[in-house]
């Protein structure tokens, strides 16, 4: 059993990664230009959207992290959770309009051509550097782990294959990414469905586990903490705006083909991502039932541990692959985002396309050093003894929609000015509290949020 166990993941680890490789080997192109690069020349059409969007959603955090949250805390993880992350969902074809207007090809760019001010541009890319460098470190940590236990293999090796997957992906731009997430959105709908169907064969279905967590761990039934409760919504709603705002997907709104696609991307990808939510948690309460007591120096080994006590080899060999997936896709394209405030947002003498061939390959050239640099980064942190995963992400959705969210939502505010001095406030109110008062990032963002709000308005008026 144990030789068929791994024989098992090894297939299933070499079909992926060749079958990655092929896909986005595909995308590389030899004349590229930077809207190319970046945005995919704004052809992409509905369904590779849909694909790369719903792949995009599904970081390490969705899948590992949230399934182990299950485990440990019942149904108040949904509440604060995934409640969080679909919240933001609605929220985004309200920005379409906004968006698509632009010809920008970063959201930084889209910032400065909208509000006149080069400072929000540079503002808005030096935290979309940090932040995605530190969320980086979610898809590093989670795939190396994963891969160690597929492969029985050191965490230096681990390391250094999420490394060249992810870098291999990303050197061919959005086309790239894009043709990647279509198998890998694919992979992790198998995956979760395999899952939740083999746990579902031995607890039945949500009805029949919630009746046996009311025997097993009643305190598991509640939807909010005893203790926290402003804290739990503030966290959901922390993901929900986080979500709203989040380059990653406002990027995948602006390369679609044209204002259609756009919309149809986020009604169907919303189906997707729903069902992989529900077979996720029908996987993490399932577990609870057959596996109450489950524990581990990391989110990452607690998620191995459980997942192998209760699943058969087929099923999980398909479920590490998914959460594989989940890393690799959410990885490239923060990334590109990362590269492409470092090379195009920040590098003054990068923002103006070039007409001759020989400047714009040198210009992508420094793109992929960039990504290359990024990601070693990336790498050196997640060996760091760092917060967990879904710390790490809610310390950076909260900084992103400290950047964006007001921008793109609120009404009213066309040409207005003082968004600089207003963002910068609230961003350095946001990271006094969080790492000097040591409020959870969520809870700060909200009075960061307004107090960001409030000075825009006051600052716009007087100008």
């Amino acid at each position: 059993m144990i030789l068929s166990s791994t024989l098992l993941r090894l297939l299933a680890f070499g079909g992926y990664g060749l079958t990655l490789i092929i896909l986005a080997g595909q995308a590389f192109r030899w004349k590229e230009t930077r809207r190319s690069f970046y945005l995919g020349g704004r052809r992409i059409s509905l369904w590779p959207s849909v694909g790369s969007f719903g792949a995009t959603w599904m970081s390490a955090a969705s899948l590992l992290g949230y399934t182990v949250l299950l485990h440990q805390e019942g149904y108040t993880a949904f509440t604060t959770s995934v409640n969080g992350w679909m919240l933001g969902l609605p929220m985004l074809p309200l920005a379409i309009s906004r968006l698509r207007k632009s010809r920008a090809l970063s959201l930084p760019q889209w910032l400065e051509d909208r509000y006149d001010d080069e400072r929000l541009r540079s503002l808005s890319a030096l935290g979309l550097l940090v932040v995605y460098t530190v969320y980086l470190v979610i898809q590093f940590r989670a795939f190396g782990a994963i891969v160690g236990t597929m492969l029985d293999v050191g965490d230096v090796m681990a390391s250094l294959l999420v490394y060249l997957f992810v870098l291999y992906t990303t050197f061919g731009g959005l086309s790239s990414v894009v043709k990647s997430d279509g198998l890998n959105l694919i992979i992790i709908i198998a995956a979760v469905t395999v899952a939740a169907c083999s746990v579902v064969s031995k607890t039945g279905f949500l009805p029949s586990i919630h009746d046996s967590l009311r025997a097993v761990d009643p305190q598991s039934l509640r939807a909010w903490p005893n203790s926290g409760t402003f804290g739990s919504f503030a966290m959901a709603l922390g993901w929900g705006l986080g979500v709203a705002a989040n380059p990653q997907y406002c990027i995948r709104l602006m390369s679609c083909k044209d204002r259609r696609t756009s919309a149809m991307t986020v009604a169907v990808s919303s189906l997707a991502i729903s069902w992989i939510y529900l077979c996720l948690t029908v996987t993490g309460l399932g577990a609870k039932v057959l596996r109450p007591f489950v524990a581990g120096p990391t989110q990452e080994v607690v998620f191995s541990r459980l997942m192998e006590s209760i699943l058969p080899p087929l099923p999980l060999a398909f479920l590490m692959v998914g959460v594989l997936a989940a890393a690799v896709s959410t990885a490239n394209s923060q990334l590109l985002l990362a590269a492409s405030s470092f090379c195009y947002d920040l590098q003054g003498e990068g923002r103006i396309p070039s007409n001759d061939p020989m400047e714009e390959d040198d210009f992508l050239f420094r793109n992929r050093v960039a990504v290359a640099t990024i990601a070693t980064v990336a790498l050196f942190l997640s060996h760091l003894p760092l917060p967990g995963i879904l710390q790490l992400g809610r310390y950076s959705w909260s900084m992103v929609a400290l950047c964006f969210l007001l921008p793109l939502y609120m009404p009213g505010v066309s040409g207005r000015k003082g968004l600089f001095g207003a963002m910068g406030s609230a961003l350095i109110t946001h990271n006094c509290l969080v790492w000097f008062a040591h409020m959870a990032p969520e809870t700060a963002m909200l009075p960061s949020l307004v107090l960001e709000g409030v000075l825009w308005w006051f600052l716009g008026g007087k100008k």
